[in-house]
């Protein structure tokens, strides 16, 4: 069953619908009186709007005279209904009083049929499972009425809601009381369900009898049929006060593989609080329970997660070229692997770009921007991002593009298992209480990494599944030789394998690599070199001794972006027996020096490649478990003559050394 919350305002988190007035049912009819008394008791809840934010910029003007008048001038959003249960205590929705968590907008309050805001004070009753907050105000309402609590009708009586209906006033409407429904979880109480129509902005007004009783809080309805749903006001007045509860089952999953647990909360927050009070514990509570899942979900999977994994094997032998990230993840077969997605690139001045594929991204820095420049502002990042990942805003009927969302809200850095630190950028759309966050990587080309709209009170819980997900992302460095110095020079940016690297750039005469397992030093009689000449690291996961490590599994450098001249070594380890015969097909012919690793040249795609194997340090050639082969490419078609002697000086100016 799909449920639906009538809320009014941005969706949350996890995809809340809207609905549409249905028609009122002439099952019955209220009293002058009781309407004037249950008018006086109900109450829209209301979130002040944030100020326009000046810095952030759009295509054309906001074409504002198409957004409804009452929306267009109002200081306030409305997001649900409330209403009075006794002296100083009011009742809504758990879901609607949950908006204003982590919320751009201001806290929820209360506005009466005069435009009277009044902010709530304290909180003396909450359930997140029953879906109800019971609360008080810093001042009440003049005039205001309290609902009397009625006893559950009988079936196919009249009954009424009464509502901030599509966030235009309170209306009240009629239709009968159909049936009982247990509660989905444990059955431990049944939901109130009835015909009377309900819209957006619904969500914690009362439903009533014919004698003007509340009998319920009007929470959703079900997607699939016209009914909709209330929380006998019972379970209310029964609940225990000074007392928050949060009880439920949620699935716990990872996005890299097809697995998931359930978590049961039973927490309790103390209560009276502050509205900033609960949300703080709220806040903690929550993201406590969930990482404290999402670890566990780790442990309970090691013997089947990457890269422990009997089935990580294929990956650890395999060295994709991913200057676009590629996220690990468990596949169909049980099997890991990298995958790639279809991308699309968007052009920047100067020999920039932006590419992106579901939410992943790659920047290409014009090449007027130092990298320095860059890494330290913030707008500047988004500004280029935008044009290539859309951000766009709504008005009316039109939808108007965003050229900047400014500096960003905050930022933070984190390290990864590997050593590699991530920048956390977000940025407001405060007009849909929406983040822009971005993960990222710094890379010699600009940055690679994640693009993730939030609702703002999820923001913490992201930044917590992000530092999860980013061990799962396969990306090969790669820059221009101009690049490549100028990323050198920053400080605090390289993954931590950096430290263990000598790589020395001198783009007129030579470039010099050195790691604990191979050296590599080419010169211009090798391969013409210039300031664009493209250097590419290859990292890869693969196992040294007892651990899998994420360092480099090959070094590739090409003469330009457009002159596709280039030598490359990569690293091949002995494969495990249980590999696919491709894998050990591949390590024999290595061992044979067969073709493709013969020293013979042979054509492939308008090139002409020639291979061979590095000779095994300090052990004897059949019986090494790792080899190092060396490639050279050179456009068109060219001769054994030409090409063997440039291949024996690639073999002279490599070294292995593990």
């Amino acid at each position: 069953m799909q449920r639906v919350w009538l809320l009014r305002g941005t969706a949350i988190l996890l995809g809340l619908v809207g609905l549409a007035a249905s028609d009122a049912s002439q099952s019955g009819t209220l009293e002058p009186s009781a309407q004037a008394r249950i008018r006086a008791a109900t109450f829209e809840v209301v979130q002040r709007k944030p100020e326009e934010d000046p810095v952030i910029s759009y295509d054309r003007p906001l074409p504002m005279e198409l957004m409804p008048y009452q929306e267009r001038t109002d200081k306030y959003r409305s997001i649900g209904t409330a209403f009075a249960i006794g002296a100083n205590r009011y009742v809504t929705a758990g879901h609607v009083f949950s908006l204003g968590k982590g919320s751009q907008f201001g806290p929820p309050a209360l506005r009466d049929a005069d435009g009277t805001v009044y902010e709530i004070d304290k909180l003396w009753k909450y359930s997140d499972g029953e879906d109800f907050v019971e609360f008080s105000l810093r001042s009440e309402p003049k005039g205001v009425q309290i609902l009397e609590i009625g006893p559950v009708p009988a079936l196919n009586d009249a009954v009424f809601t009464a509502g901030n209906a599509l966030g235009e006033g309170v209306v009240i409407r009629d239709g009968v009381y159909t049936s009982d429904t247990p509660e989905e979880q444990n059955g431990e109480w049944k939901w109130l369900r009835f015909s009377a129509a309900a819209s957006p902005g619904n969500s914690g007004g009362p439903l009533l009898d014919q004698a003007g009783r509340v009998i319920g809080v009007v929470l959703r309805k079900s997607e699939s049929e016209n009914l909709n749903y209330a929380l006998p006001i019972a379970r209310v007045s029964a609940s225990k006060e000074g007392e928050g509860r949060l009880d439920g089952r949620s699935p716990i999953r990872l996005p890299v593989m097809d697995v998931a647990e359930t978590l049961t909360i039973h927490q309790r927050i103390p209560l009276p609080a502050s509205p900033q009070q609960f949300y703080a514990a709220l806040q903690s509570v929550m993201i406590e329970q969930i990482v404290s899942a999402q670890r566990q979900l780790l442990v309970h999977n090691q013997q089947r997660l990457f890269p422990d994994s009997a089935t990580s094997a294929q990956l650890l032998h395999t060295r994709y070229s991913a200057a676009f990230p590629r996220i690990i993840h468990e596949s169909q077969d049980g099997v890991w692997a990298a995958g790639s997605e279809k991308t699309e690139s968007f052009q920047l001045d100067h020999n920039g770009f932006v590419e992106t594929a579901r939410g992943l991204v790659r920047l290409r820095l014009p090449d007027d921007i130092s990298l320095g420049t860059l890494y330290g502002d913030s707008k500047l990042y988004m500004d280029l991002l935008l044009k290539g990942y859309p951000v766009r805003r709504q008005i009316g009927s039109e939808s108007v593009k965003v050229t900047s969302l400014g500096k960003a809200q905050w930022s933070s850095n984190f390290t990864d298992s590997y050593g590699r630190t991530w920048q956390m950028h977000a940025w407001a759309e405060p007009w849909a209480d929406v983040l822009l966050v971005a993960v990222s990587l710094p890379t010699p080309e600009g940055y690679v990494g994640f693009l993730i709209p939030i609702t703002t009170g999820f923001k913490d819980l992201l930044i917590e599944t992000q530092k999860l997900m980013v061990n799962f992302v396969y990306l090969t460095m790669g820059g221009t030789l101009s690049q490549w110095r100028d990323y050198l020079a920053q400080k605090n940016v390289a993954p931590k394998i950096f430290s263990t690297l000598k790589l020395e750039i001198d783009p007129e005469h030579d470039v010099r690599f050195r790691s604990k397992r191979c050296e590599l030093n080419v010169t211009p009689e090798l391969l013409q070199l210039s300031r664009d000449s493209m250097l590419w690291l290859n990292f890869s996961y693969y196992r040294d001794g007892g651990a899998v490590v994420w360092d480099i599994a090959g070094v590739s450098l090409e003469q330009s972006a457009q002159k596709h001249n280039w030598v490359e070594t990569a690293r091949v380890s002995e494969p495990d027996a249980g590999l696919p015969q491709g894998f050990q097909s591949n390590w024999a012919k290595l061992l044979a020096r067969e073709y493709p690793y013969n020293a013979t040249v042979f054509n492939s795609n308008g090139e002409t490649r020639i291979n061979t194997v590095a000779d095994a340090a300090g052990a004897a050639d059949q019986a090494a478990k790792i080899h190092y082969t060396l490639t050279l490419v050179g456009e068109g078609e060219q001769s054994q003559d030409a090409m063997s002697p440039r291949l024996e000086l690639l073999r002279r100016s490599f070294k292995e050394l593990e």
